[in-house]
């Protein structure tokens, strides 16, 4: 029947036809395979014993949620267009069909066994007839054991987010344990951030030198913080949650490709009921510009707004350039402003040295170092280099000397 495989004389052959999802269901699912591949990417699979449902009120939600999943992961064109519940009706329905026609050429063959003989259509008809019962209920039989192993991968998946802090368990309307993604704010993308850099060793501050700073912010409350090399602007957005109101962040970056990332992260984290009763959303605080920061630095010495008026400054760039980046600075520093330079213990005796040798010497600064950890290895000893400029040589604020209490 299905396919033309199916044959009885008496009946007429069934067609099932397939219902094809429109171009913008498709697009839908183009997008959510892609999310499920960074997904596998970011989260583990580890198994657990208990499993919360995904989000949910019951009844109609949780047919919509079936649905969606039909379209989350499709694996080839075929699954694009055609869904796994058509999928599922034509295969089942196509082996039903063909079952149904070998019961019937039975019926007849026991009625006729002349057909059995040469020149009879007997033996054809059983042989397209068993072919086709194997091959339309193989293939529904693998088609739903594929789905049952996706459906445990998302369960694995919805597990690690819930480890991982990214989604939340929560009791709905009728008392049943669902769970639900996590908004997207601040807070999500420093954690998304800080999974990224401890996989990949990616060279952010990470969150034990990230503390350091957001004190140090906090203390300080600086109208107006300047920083040399964004990248993914990781401790941009540690120093933009910690801001006083009305503070502003000027970062550089002259990758171009870093711009856009940072850009990103920072509209995904002024995003969600969290920035929501702000005045100023916390990646509204971050203004990322594209350019070399040893020519951009220079330009800004003629901006009223910005000359003498920066009350923090974070290096965090080539190690070698921080003391071309710091004389650059200093007609933009205010008195009493904090220069605060990232991997003044790896690089001590590298790149970092003329830098390290220049503000501990110079009468313009009061110098100190914070020891840590390098990034994302407690077994490497790194530090941040506090130093408070002191354009009259006075005997004002001094840098810190001892570092604040790492998290949790």
């Amino acid at each position: 029947m299905a396919l033309g495989l199916a044959r009885v004389r008496p009946f007429q052959a069934h067609s099932y036809p397939c219902r094809v999802y429109t171009t913008g269901c498709v697009a839908q699912g183009q997008n959510r395979r892609a999310l499920r591949v960074r997904c596998k990417q970011e989260y583990s699979t580890e198994k657990t014993s208990k499993e919360a449902p995904v989000s949910g009120s019951g009844g109609r939600d949780d047919k919509k949620r079936q649905m969606e999943d039909e379209l989350r992961d499709p694996k080839n064109f075929v699954e694009y267009f055609i869904p796994r519940p058509v999928r599922q009706w034509y295969l089942w329905g196509s082996g039903a069909s063909c079952l149904l026609a070998l019961l019937l050429n039975i019926s007849r063959i026991l009625r006729e066994p002349a057909l059995l003989q040469p020149g009879g259509s007997g033996v054809q008809d059983l042989v397209i007839n068993v072919a086709g019962v194997a091959v339309f209920f193989g293939l529904a039989a693998w088609d739903q054991s594929a789905a049952e192993k996706r459906v445990e991968q998302r369960k694995q998946i919805r597990q690690a987010q819930i480890r991982l802090g990214d989604r939340e368990v929560y009791l709905n309307e009728q008392g049943e344990k669902m769970s639900r993604l996590k908004e997207v704010n601040d807070e999500f993308i420093v954690r998304r951030l800080e999974r990224w850099g401890r996989r990949d060793g990616m060279p952010f501050m990470g969150p034990v030198k990230g503390a350091v700073l957001q004190q140090l912010v906090g203390d300080k409350a600086p109208r107006l913080v300047l920083e040399v090399g964004t990248m993914a602007g990781y401790s941009a957005l540690l120093m933009a949650q910690v801001l006083p109101p009305g503070g502003r962040i000027i970062s550089m970056e002259k990758d171009l490709t870093w711009v856009l990332v940072a850009k990103r992260f920072m509209w995904q984290a002024s995003q969600g009921e969290r920035n929501a009763g702000l005045q100023q959303r916390i990646g509204d605080r971050v203004d990322v510009w594209w350019g070399d920061a040893l020519n951009k630095l220079p330009e800004m010495v003629r901006d009223a707004g910005i000359a003498g008026k920066v009350e923090l400054l974070l290096l965090d760039g080539v190690p070698k350039e921080y003391l071309s980046y710091l004389k650059a600075a200093e007609p933009l520093l205010a008195p009493g402003a904090l220069v605060v330079a990232d991997n003044a213990g790896v690089f001590k005796d590298g790149g970092l040295k003329p830098y390290l040798e220049y503000v501990r010497s110079s009468p313009l600064y009061r110098s100190s170092f914070i020891e840590s950890t390098l990034e994302w290895r407690e077994d490497v000893k790194d530090g941040i280099e506090v130093s408070v400029y002191m354009p009259q040589g006075g005997q004002g604020e001094q840098a810190p000397a001892s570092p604040p209490s790492p998290p949790a």
